[in-house]
């Protein structure tokens, strides 16, 4: 926002909704939690604001930037790179006072035993502010959500030459070196291979294969449902097939980052934004209504706390490639599934490959 623009109006809680609405916890990260709020049904000003909105609260003792910088860094830097229904919407609201607050500890420490571990004991912010969120949960109970990180949609630029590994599945490799995954844990999606499936079946359908898998939502009991999850089906594979917000993302990662971290100066704003797009997550929401359309929305683009990130992003790409992660050379060597690593094969074997 320019200096000379109007100061926009935020909208803000009323001290009564401690008492008067009811919170409910939904998720949370090391910096902030979110919550469902649910109004009476009489008060329609508040029910509007809430109704496809989810509220966003920070937590106490973070480094994290305010809510006013999130925002402003939102507005000026990471929205103008796409087209609005490519972005999950955001808005400040005021928190109405230390009493609403108190109510969302309430909430979280009643959530204590079924939070994450590391999480547990985490409070709210004394804050004047929170952000509302657009909600890209179910609206109708058979709608089809999934979300995934796209990660770094195009190579590292300080990637060796010999490197048969992209940016994603170098990392990938060094986390398995580490830590071994569970057995049931698959192997994580080439992040190469999104901006490619429309030209491979069988990249296609493993794609689908991770995003969707069958498992995770109940089978259908009615011929109707089963309709509606084949249709369904079809609706994401031609999202994946013919989306425009994957390739905007990755334009958007390689025009603001043509020295990668090893060559990244300490005041990059345009590095940092590269990272955040590289760390972003993609919500997806298919309704069960086959004439409605797929909503696809980019969420998860906060402005990150340069002084504590560089040295970790610098760090990391220096361990792959001493360790041989890119190149493929580590030992024991770890199984990826490379669309970099497919190519080099195919080439090998004499273009037989699958790509």
């Amino acid at each position: 926002m320019s200096a000379s623009s109007p100061l926009p109006i935020i909208p803000e809680l009323p001290p009564s909704a401690a008492d008067d609405y009811e919170f409910k916890f939904v998720g949370e990260g090391a910096s902030n939690v979110v919550f469902e709020v649910i109004v009476q049904p009489h008060d329609e000003s508040s029910r509007n604001l809430f109704q496809w909105n989810l509220l966003r609260v920070p937590k106490a003792g973070t480094k994290a930037h305010t809510y006013g910088e999130l925002i402003q860094y939102w507005e000026t830097v990471v929205k103008p790179l796409f087209e609005p229904e490519d972005l999950v919407q955001h808005q400040l609201v005021g928190l109405g006072g230390d009493a609403v607050v108190a109510r969302l500890n309430e909430v979280l420490e009643k959530e204590d035993d079924t939070r994450r571990v590391d999480f547990r004991g985490s409070r709210v912010a004394k804050a004047g502010y929170g952000l509302l969120v657009e909600d890209m949960r179910q609206r109708h109970p058979d709608d089809l959500t999934l979300e995934f990180k796209p990660k770094w949609l195009a190579q590292s630029p300080n990637a060796p030459a010999s490197a048969i590994r992209c940016r994603t599945c170098a990392r990938e490799a060094f986390k398995h070196h580490t830590k071994p995954p569970a057995p049931a844990n698959p192997t994580i999606l080439c992040a190469l291979d999104y901006l490619t499936c429309s030209s491979s079946p069988p990249i296609l359908a493993t794609i689908l294969h991770h995003l969707a898998p069958s498992g995770r939502r109940p089978a259908p009991e009615t011929p109707q449902q089963q309709t509606e999850q084949t249709q369904q089906h079809g609706q994401l594979s031609r999202w994946l097939q013919t989306n425009t917000v994957l390739p905007r993302l990755r334009a958007a990662q390689l025009a603001n980052d043509r020295t990668g971290p090893l060559g990244a100066d300490a005041h990059d704003a345009q590095f940092q934004l590269a990272m955040t797009l590289r760390d972003c997550t993609c919500f997806v929401r298919i309704p069960a209504d086959p004439s409605a359309p797929v909503e696809a929305k980019l969420a998860d683009l906060d402005k990150k706390n340069w002084a504590a990130k560089l040295g970790y992003w610098q760090a990391t790409e220096r361990r792959l490639i001493e360790g041989g992660y890119y190149a493929g050379t580590e030992v024991p060597r770890q199984e990826t599934d490379c669309q970099l690593e497919r190519v080099a094969k195919g080439a090998g074997e004499g273009g037989k490959g699958e790509v």
